[in-house]
């Protein structure tokens, strides 16, 4: 993947089916990444390093239409902190409809719960992909997608699952992992 000079990444943004990586559902319609607020909920909530690869500006205050970015993760605790990698896509949920099936799939299979409602107020879908880029740690993927769920106040979409939770699931399957 290439990236121009504000960080974005270039050519066409194709996400995975929802069984090959998280999907989150952002009320925001705007691609923006702000690493500072990632990292700071990385590290107070989690327990976590977070790193972008990519650094992105946004000139005029413009954002792309769709996005990726590559991002490093490790624990705090650990030591060394060897980062695992991920990537992380974005774009409007409207060039996503299987996630959007995917999602409302899991929204009946749990009775609504009021997710119901959330998938309703999505304008755009961010994935974080399940195999790493880099590192061991296979968490990774979970780390950052509990990371967005919080941030971005997303619902989450497991891979190879039918359901929906939010940041109180990712925490919990995190913590059943050890992390």
């Amino acid at each position: 993947m290439e990236f121009d000079g504000s960080g974005w990444a270039e050519g066409r943004i194709e996400l995975l089916p929802p069984s090959q990586g998280w999907s989150l559902l952002s009320p925001e319609p705007e691609a923006r990444i702000d690493e500072h607020r990632w990292a700071h909920q990385a590290r107070v909530f989690f327990g976590a390093e977070l790193t972008l690869v990519q650094k992105k500006a946004y000139p005029s205050g413009t954002t792309p239409m769709a996005d990726a970015v590559e991002v490093d993760v490790a624990r705090t605790s650990s030591t060394p902190r060897t980062p695992s990698r991920v990537l992380v896509m974005t774009v409007p949920l409207d060039r996503a409809p299987l996630v959007r099936a995917t999602a409302a799939a899991g929204v009946r299979a749990i009775g609504g719960r009021g997710f119901d409602a959330l998938l309703a107020r999505a304008r755009r879908v961010w994935q974080v992909r399940e195999p790493l880029i880099a590192g061991d740690d296979a968490r990774a993927p979970l780390v950052v997608t509990a990371v967005l769920a919080a941030v971005l106040l997303a619902p989450v979409v497991p891979p190879g699952e039918e359901t929906i939770f939010g940041v109180k699931g990712a925490r919990e399957r995190l913590q059943r992992l050890g992390w």
